[in-house]
């Protein structure tokens, strides 16, 4: 008893700063205290994923992501010490590649046949193409 998951990590644990960064959107202006961006990459951010500078220095992490699947944006929370206003339009923000999922995941996925084994419409071997 008493052994529960998460092997004793508390939730503010700091990270540290990843091995490299991507272009993730470009800023666009401050709403409420919060960086909107619009998105540069193909790939979408996980939220909470961690948002830096080029020279991979965090300014906070995604909060909300806003629009339409192939064309949206994102809050960004800022870090203590760190201000929305302090960007211009246009100023490129970075992201943990780690931090980001293909855009399929958010797609339909086509339906999985429930037909089973052996029920496939094609002929028997060696029927290809002859």
């Amino acid at each position: 008893k008493g052994k529960g998951k998460g092997g004793g990590k508390s939730k503010g644990y700091d990270l540290g700063p990843p091995d490299y960064v991507v272009e993730l959107g470009e800023a666009m202006h401050e709403c409420e205290e919060q960086l909107i961006c619009k998105c540069t990459n193909e790939k979408i951010p996980y939220f909470n994923g961690r948002v830096f500078l080029k020279d991979k220095e965090q300014i906070g992490q995604v909060d909300e992501i806003i629009g339409l699947i192939h064309d949206f944006m994102f809050s960004v929370a800022m870090k203590d010490g760190k201000k929305a206003s302090d960007f211009k339009e246009g100023d490129k923000v970075y992201i943990d590649p780690q931090q980001l999922l293909p855009l399929g995941r958010f797609l339909p996925q086509p339906p999985i046949s429930k037909s089973g084994k052996g029920k496939s419409k094609g002929k028997g071997k060696g029927d290809k193409g002859k």
